[in-house]
């Protein structure tokens, strides 16, 4: 599967270019990884600070499920990211922040970005956009977003980028293709993280905790109890009116001084 991922030195965004592959018919698990880009952008347009020396990878996908399911694919790639580290003995410190960073101490480690399109002959796909902070940590986020850490912060040894780039590559690959199996085995109404659901959990950020929810305009949207996020990806935040949910394209968190 290595000659199905290409390095570049330098490109605008490794997303664009693959969106544009993938238009092209490139097979599930076309991957490019850029040493930098000059374009890179995380949820929401936010600019991704894409300095060299960090990891910058996406992937084609075309995982056989419904492509109304295809929101699942962000929390089964961070699972996946976290996997990999894990293998390195990177992640002691690291967990998942709902709906797609890693997170560690209080900052934004790296992020998941998965966009989905169709190709020329009509036939659906999505690119996952991957970046994580290795060696370079950006000193600008975005306005309300967390400050930045790296894992040489984390950790004494980090292996080359390139090497770290392979695993990461192998293992989002191999867990969306486990995901996909595991989905279509179950009914037809099961939601997307149906098959990851309680690693999810295990591993996400603030659960327990008073976060305050806002709209993509900053607005306060809800505050009270992260009390998990459902089988459909949504965050359920117990507030003094009740139950709220919360779709990932509706709302960002961050923690509440009880």
């Amino acid at each position: 599967m290595d000659s199905r991922l290409t390095i570049v030195d330098v490109t605008g965004s490794t997303n664009d270019d693959l969106l544009e592959a993938g238009k092209q018919g490139a097979p599930h698990g076309t991957g490019l990884a850029a040493r930098a880009q000059t374009a890179g952008r995380g949820r929401r347009g936010h600019k991704w600070d894409s300095t060299a020396g960090n990891l910058l990878l996406s992937i084609v996908l075309r995982p056989c499920v419904n492509p109304a399911k295809y929101s699942g694919l962000a929390a089964v790639s961070g699972l996946a990211v976290l996997a990999a580290l894990e293998k390195q003995g990177l992640a002691n410190e690291i967990d998942l922040k709902w709906p797609n960073d890693l997170v560690a101490r209080g900052r934004k480690l790296g992020g998941i970005l998965v966009e989905a399109a169709r190709d020329n002959e009509g036939k659906p796909f999505a690119v996952c956009g991957i970046g994580v902070n290795l060696n370079y940590v950006p000193s600008e986020v975005p306005d309300g977003g967390l400050p930045a850490i790296g894992l040489s912060d984390l950790n004494e040894s980090v292996p080359a980028v390139d090497v770290l780039l392979k695993k990461v590559y192998h293992t989002v690959v191999n867990a969306v293709d486990a995901w996909t199996d595991l989905l279509n085995a179950k009914e037809e109404d099961a939601g997307p993280l149906a098959p990851v659901h309680d690693e999810y959990i295990a591993h996400l950020n603030w659960i327990g905790e008073h976060v305050l929810a806002r709209s993509p305009a900053g607005d306060e949207l809800a505050r009270g109890i992260f009390k998990t996020v459902d089988g459909f990806g949504r965050a359920c935040i117990e507030t003094k009116d009740g139950l709220r949910f919360f779709h990932f394209e509706e709302a960002s968190l961050r923690p509440l001084s009880k």
